[in-house]
């Protein structure tokens, strides 16, 4: 028996389509069904958009929640994919604007180095090659791989699915061999550096490992995509960006509903045939794509006989990748005064980014973390004469349920102080002088908020057997349910989960026109 029985006359409507999730994935579902005409449901248990790409106030600081620099945006005279996908469903030019972030990244180490690195492939290569001139046969090569690799992401999405592995072997093997090597291995294969290779690395934070561990496929891709396109930041924050994306969603004839929990998938004959919210409505439909974690989805929201067993290994088997600390500082000087002239900047105490990685594993004071000076795009993201610093570490969601209650507060705020040391000793000797508004959040607050298991900010670790090319694809585990967000597809990330929602619509498309399900 594997059919759900519900009270027919809670029924309050029937949609071919109903998404569960307004997060980025669920979002980028959304609009992409929307755009080719689909009659489509979004509902989300908050009262606002977004998930993670939010925003909240504290004192009279409006302080971003989670977005440092989005990818894949462009200009108009240079247009990446988000842009263009932006462009199409009406956000872009009307709806929301973008700061180019000037610069990529400050780079600061414990023992006085410090360098900040351009934006742009050319000036990237220049300012490397400048700062390690042994290693310029090694840069070039290793750039010109980048390229390479897309080149073959490019080819892919051109043909739309419709290629042979043998073709892009044949044609891209780059992106093939990156495909199964880690990071480490790929660096090892052009440099001899450690801190040419830690410099390069940086932005390993915002996959959630370290190069040893680090699938090179994801973070190659990620890089280069900067470099190509820019870093960019939507003026009002991510909650502007998502609130102008949900607007455009219902010019397309989409309809959203907020404080709208959705408590179980119903199912009839082996397949999806509805969703009963928490307060007891039922909306009637044939496809669900959730942009809830695919485990929450499988064993929670469905009825327990219906998932077989090979699934549940699939959603079980990779590892929760991390989640987040993060501390929200609120200053009363410019960030001129205080010297934060970089926007995004990455403080290391070490060169050994497996080091730093382990005190994300233990309830240790951070070895790595992001700085990120919001004025530093926009000068009137704060009031006049003050500026925001938020302080971010990678911290693991399981070691955050094993503390007492009595001891939560005092954990929180040792790790807060220590990063704000972190801060004194390389980038903002004075900062405690004039901070005056504070804010920490935990993983079990990215929990609370999201209840993503274990407050994971990435899905599942981005490792060598769970890139984007083997992570966990947008069909669920019974006909007519589909995943999409960073737990599936190419992973976690603001544009990559956007992404993954528009991959998961396009199956159900495809699959519809097909007739397989």
């Amino acid at each position: 028996m594997n059919d759900s029985i519900y009270d027919k006359t809670r029924v309050v409507d029937s949609y071919p389509v109903i998404i569960i999730g307004a997060g980025l994935g669920g979002l980028g579902a959304a609009c992409q069904l929307a755009l080719v005409g689909k009659k489509v449901l979004l509902l989300e248990k908050h009262n606002v958009p977004g998930g993670f790409a939010t925003s909240f106030v504290r004192g009279r600081f409006e302080f971003e929640g989670a977005l440092h620099e989005l990818s894949d945006i462009g200009t108009e005279a240079n247009k990446g994919g988000l842009y263009r996908f932006l462009e199409r469903i009406g956000v872009i030019p009307d709806k929301i604007q973008f700061k180019q972030i000037p610069e990529f990244y400050r780079s600061v180490f414990l023992d006085g180095y410090d360098v900040t690195l351009p934006i742009g492939l050319e000036e990237y290569i220049e300012k490397l090659i400048e700062l390690f001139p042994s290693e310029k046969k090694g840069i070039e090569e290793f750039l010109d791989m980048c390229q390479k690799v897309l080149e073959g992401i490019e080819f892919m999405v051109r043909r739309r699915g419709q290629y042979s592995p043998a073709e892009v072997l044949k044609e891209h093997p780059w992106l093939v061999r990156v495909s199964g090597l880690t990071l480490q291995e790929v660096f090892d294969k052009f440099f001899t550096d450690k801190r040419l290779m830690a410099i390069i690395a940086q932005l390993w934070g915002y996959l959630g490992l370290p190069p040893s561990r680090l699938n090179a496929y994801a973070f190659v891709a990620m890089l280069i995509t900067y470099l190509k396109w820019g870093a960019a930041f939507p003026i009002g924050r991510s909650h502007a960006f998502t609130t102008a994306i949900v607007k455009a969603f219902e010019e397309l004839g989409g309809k959203i509903r907020f404080n709208a929990l959705v408590n179980r998938i119903l199912v009839q004959n082996g397949r999806v045939c509805g969703v009963e919210l928490l307060n007891g409505d039922i909306y009637e439909c044939k496809t669900v794509i959730s942009n809830v974690n695919p485990i929450c989805t499988t064993m929670k929201m469905l009825p327990n006989d219906v998932v077989p067993d090979s699934y549940k290994k699939q959603i079980y088997a990779p590892e929760i990748g991390p989640s987040a600390f993060s501390v929200y500082i609120g200053l009363n000087a410019s960030y001129k005064e205080l010297g934060l002239n970089v926007h995004e900047m990455f403080i290391n105490e070490t060169d050994d980014l497996n080091k730093a990685y382990e005190t994300f594993t233990k309830l240790e004071p951070p070895k790595y973390m992001v700085a990120a000076c919001y004025n530093h795009i926009y000068d009137d993201i704060t009031p006049p004469g003050t500026s925001q610093l938020v302080l971010t570490t990678l911290q693991m969601g399981k070691l955050w349920q094993s503390i007492s209650p009595d001891q939560y507060f005092k954990v929180k705020d040792y790790i807060t102080d220590k990063m704000v040391e972190l801060v004194e000793k390389t980038i903002c000797p004075e900062i405690r002088d004039y901070i005056e508004v504070v804010e920490a959040a935990t993983p079990l607050t990215y929990y609370r908020y999201s209840k993503n298991l274990e407050g994971a900010i990435y899905g599942y670790t981005q490792d060598l057997m769970n890139g984007p090319t083997l992570r966990l694809k947008s069909r669920g585990s019974i006909p007519g349910l589909y995943q999409c967000g960073a737990w599936t597809n190419i992973g976690g990330g603001f544009s990559s989960s956007i992404l993954s929602g528009r991959i998961a619509a396009g199956m159900y498309i495809r699959d519809n026109k097909e007739g397989r399900w």
